[in-house]
């Protein structure tokens, strides 16, 4: 143990002691050979060693292994060689308590030179566990920040308020190298990221972000491979507790193949609406011819005798389907103008029935009807949607032959009303099923494939859905959802 130098009082030895006795962190002293011969009140907090418990005890009893085997060869090399890693410097190290936990410490050891006896050796330990697993999991936030940050499909960049970028993550084929190469540049002279022309518009967004703007906008980028982008672009300004702008946040979602969906659809609608009013032309062109010769052929079917009378009727027949291919190709090429109001299933049903019970109870078709009892009402065009329902009637009842039977329900599922048109007839084959509600598609020899064309333009007009399915009872069932 170390003696206190000979003097009247020994009053700065005491004074000293008492120090080393009321630091924070554990203090230790040794001897060349490991041996303890001082150690401080704060080693029992820290390890749970008491200070005599410590005290004559090889130091590598608060090491932990590998260090705790090897530390007595450590000190022979030191005393042999003077070679030393650990004086003067400040090493982390794991530590075992009396209770044998391990913590993690930070460690610092100098030589102490007493005249008149041997060298010791003064080492401090501190308790870095906290910090040392505050770390970790700052690293581990870190890591799965960038995992995310990274890992996000549009672009994300972080601009100090002067536009130079602090970080920016990997999108657009953009790699780490792409990263390291414009951290710390100005955000619009990235070179190889955006167009001469933009680039004054870039710099004049940041410039207004760094003003607390919120700046949004369509932009071209170049990607990875140079290929042009058509990004949707913003900048927003994020403030400090005293409202000061203190990052900018840069965002780019890649629109392009939106952009190019946008300009096909009006492209198409362009055409399309060119090809409505072209056949809105030629339907009235041929409209009225055939109206003059349906007239003409009735007045001339009174001059002519039975056998002629039953040709010129149907061709008058004939006629008439053709004026009412007409009447429904130019249905399909006009907007519909929606009139909603209240409707009830019950009424609905009863204008159905009206019309369509006299041709089914001809055909030996019976019409059962069902209305679930939370289905009171809902908003809807009533005669757009009682010419949807009866075409899927007539087109049940044209299906089956030596009569059947027809199911029509109605039922509220979540914010939707649910309707069913139900048959047991010969049912839908499925190779047309995707293309039945296309025009001029159908399933029947005389049918002229507008019918289930023109409902599904009626449903999907109140932002509704129509599909067709197999039947419990066998045939098809066509299922209608609207919007309650």
């Amino acid at each position: 143990m170390l003696n206190p130098p000979e003097s009247p009082s020994n009053t700065e030895w005491r004074r000293l002691r008492a120090i080393l006795s009321r630091m924070l962190d554990p203090v230790v002293t040794i001897d060349d050979h490991g041996k303890i011969l001082e150690a401080n009140e704060s080693c029992q907090r820290v390890f749970g060693y008491e200070p005599s418990e410590l005290i004559g005890e090889n130091v590598r009893i608060l090491m932990a292994e590998p260090h705790r085997s090897a530390h007595d060869g450590y000190l022979a090399k030191y005393r042999k060689t003077g070679e030393t890693t650990i004086l003067g410097r400040l090493r982390e190290f794991p530590a075992v308590c009396k209770d044998g936990r391990r913590i993690e410490i930070e460690l610092s050891v100098s030589r102490i030179e007493i005249p008149g006896e041997s060298a010791v050796y003064c080492g401090s330990f501190r308790d870095i566990t906290d910090r040392k697993e505050a770390d970790r999991a700052l690293r581990e936030s870190e890591r799965r920040f960038r995992a995310i940050f990274d890992g996000e499909f549009q672009l994300v960049s972080l601009l100090d308020p002067e536009g130079s970028v602090l970080e920016i993550n990997r999108s657009l084929g953009r790699t780490d190298a792409d990263r390291e190469r414009v951290v710390g540049r100005a955000f619009w002279e990235l070179d190889g990221w955006f167009p001469e022309q933009e680039r004054v518009r870039l710099r004049d967004a940041v410039r207004a972000a760094a003003r607390s703007e919120f700046v949004r906008f369509e932009i071209q980028m170049q990607g990875a491979g140079g290929q042009p982008l058509d990004v949707d672009f913003s900048v927003k300004p994020i403030l400090d507790e005293e409202e000061k702008v203190e990052l900018l946040i840069v965002e780019g979602r890649d629109i392009t193949e939106l952009k190019a969906a946008q300009r096909r659809e009006t492209a198409m609608t362009r055409a399309f609406a060119q090809i409505g009013e072209s056949a809105s032309l030629l339907a009235h062109e041929i409209k009225n011819p055939i109206t003059s010769v349906n007239l003409a052929l009735r007045a001339v079917a009174k001059h002519l005798g039975e056998d002629e009378q039953v040709v010129l009727a149907e061709l008058v027949e004939r006629m008439q389907r053709l004026e009412k291919l007409m009447r429904r190709t130019l249905s399909l090429t006009r907007p519909l103008d929606l009139g909603i109001v209240e409707c009830t299933p019950d009424r609905i049903i009863a204008d159905v029935e009206v019309l369509m019970l006299p041709h089914l109870e001809s055909a030996g078709i019976r019409l059962e009807s069902e209305v679930a009892a939370d289905c009171d009402s809902f908003a809807a065009d009533p005669d757009l949607l009682e010419d949807v329902l009866t075409n899927l009637v007539r087109n049940a009842a044209d299906a089956m032959q030596g009569g059947g039977r027809i199911a029509l329900s109605f039922a509220r599922e979540g914010n939707d009303v649910l309707m069913q048109v139900d048959d047991d007839g010969p049912g839908i084959p499925e190779r047309i099923r995707e293309t039945l509600f296309r025009p001029f598609v159908s399933t029947k020899s005389g049918g002229t494939g507008l019918g289930l064309a023109l409902a599904r333009k009626i449903v999907e007009a109140h932002g509704g859905t129509i599909e067709a399915h197999q039947s419990p009872l066998g045939g098809a069932r066509f299922e209608i959802r609207l919007p309650a």
